[in-house]
C-alpha cells in the first residue's frame, strides 16, 4: 500500500470512529441532531446583516432540500423559527430563531458545552483549536472535491 493510500485509509478510519461515536451517543434529547444543528446556526448568525435563508441553511448543514423542509416546518411548528418573505425580493424567505427557539437550544446545548469542557480539559485548549482548523479544512477539502462539476483529474490529484 503507498503512503498516500495508507494516510487516506487511516483519515477515513479515524473520521468514521468520530461519526460512529457521534451519531450513536444522543447529545440531545428534546429534538433531533438537524433541528439542533439549525437553531445552532441561527443563534450563531442572528446578528449578521444578511438573514439567513433556507439555501444558506442547505449550504452549512450539506442537508438535502426536502430534508431542511421537513426540519424547518417542524421548528417552525414548535414555534422555534419564525419566517417571513423579504420585501425586497419576494422569492427569498429569511429565518430567524424565536425566543423561544434559543431558550430550547440552550437548554439542549448546555449537556453539550459540559462534555465540550471536559474534551477541552483532556487534550487542551491548543490542540482543540488545531484540531477544529485542521477538521474544517478538510471539510474545505473535500466540499472541493465534491462540489458539482469538480472533474475526475481534481478528484484524483494530491
Amino acid at each position: 500500500m503507498n503512503d498516500a493510500l495508507y494516510a487516506g485509509d487511516k483519515l477515513l478510519d479515524a473520521w468514521l470512529s468520530l461519526t460512529s461515536t457521534l451519531w450513536n451517543t444522543r447529545l440531545v434529547s428534546t429534538m433531533t441532531f438537524n433541528e439542533a444543528h439549525v437553531l445552532g446556526l441561527l443563534l450563531r448568525h442572528r446578528d449578521d446583516p444578511t438573514p439567513m435563508t433556507a439555501t444558506a441553511l442547505i449550504a452549512r448543514t450539506h442537508l438535502l432540500k426536502s430534508q431542511m423542509n421537513k426540519v424547518l416546518t417542524t421548528l417552525e411548528g414548535k414555534g422555534f423559527i419564525a419566517r417571513a418573505r423579504a420585501e425586497s425580493d419576494r422569492r427569498l424567505v429569511y429565518i430567524r430563531l424565536t425566543p423561544e427557539g434559543e431558550a430550547a437550544y440552550r437548554a439542549e446545548h448546555a449537556d453539550i458545552e459540559a462534555l465540550l469542557q471536559q474534551l477541552v480539559g483532556r487534550i487542551g485548549e491548543a490542540q482543540a483549536l488545531s484540531l477544529a482548523e485542521q477538521i474544517n479544512g478538510l471539510t474545505e477539502a473535500l466540499s472541493g472535491l465534491l462540489a458539482p462539476g469538480a472533474s475526475a483529474k481534481e478528484r484524483t490529484s494530491p
